[in-house]
């Protein structure tokens, strides 16, 4: 998937440690009394680690996405060993779409070390249920080639799943999915493309209703240009 060389992503990542208590939002939904409702959009940063071949598009996201402001401390993630593993498997899901990072981080975490694959499938699977403007896909992508080629690390760990849970699930397009098993003819549209790799990935059991959104959201989401970064990762991914 990735076609960076193993020596630069291995000089990205060291960089990306480096700064990655300034790369999360220590919000990325807020809503006020009177209903005015603010959404930040996601840091690319760990999707052009793994996914840019150029050097320069990397370097420029990494400085432009790393807001000492939104300095987050204590990435660092503590084990559950002694914790069930059919409990884990039961209640990460629940803390991801109730937006519990505390615990969410710790479950998911010692999910992915007894259980990689099917954590994997359980983060892609929640990655598909949410609105597909939110790229969480694209996040889950990130967790499948750090623990590839890395292992499970706990900085890059902690910014997926605190993505998964800052930015609110709208699971209003999952609820209301029919079924569909035809072909979709995209739209060169990153979130969908990106939803498709996903989709792609694993035998989802609501496959049906997964194409249904995504053929829904082909009909609806207006084309745009994309930028460069989101060029050479879309490269890559479906590369």
């Amino acid at each position: 998937m990735s076609r960076v060389e193993r020596k630069i992503l291995e000089n990205r990542m060291t960089r990306v440690l480096e700064n990655s208590e300034i790369l999360d939002k220590r919000a990325y939904f807020t809503v006020s009394g009177e209903g005015d409702i603010k959404r930040k959009e996601m840091n690319l940063t760990l999707g052009a680690m793994f996914f840019c071949e150029d050097e320069k598009l990397f370097d420029e996201i990494l400085e432009k996405e790393s807001c000492p402001k939104e300095r987050e401390k204590k990435l660092e993630i503590a084990r559950m060993a002694s914790m069930d593993i059919e409990k884990i498997k039961e209640n990460f899901p629940k803390l991801i779409i109730k937006g519990e990072l505390d615990f969410a981080k710790r479950y998911g975490k010692e999910f992915a070390m007894r259980e990689p694959k099917l954590f994997l499938e359980t983060l892609f699977n929640l990655s598909l249920m949410d609105n597909i403007n939110f790229r969480k896909p694209l996040m889950a992508l990130v967790m499948k080639e750090c623990l590839d080629k890395f292992g499970w690390i706990d900085e890059i760990g902690y910014l997926v799943i605190s993505y998964f849970t800052k930015q609110r699930y709208d699971l209003n397009s999952f609820e209301n999915a029919l079924e569909f098993d035809g072909e979709i003819e995209l739209k060169n549209i990153f979130e969908l493309k990106i939803y498709k790799k996903v989709l792609e990935s694993f035998e989802f059991k609501n496959r049906k209703k997964y194409l249904y959104i995504l053929d829904e959201a082909n009909k609806k989401i207006a084309e745009k240009e994309l930028n460069e970064v989101e060029k050479d990762i879309l490269k890559n991914i479906e590369g």
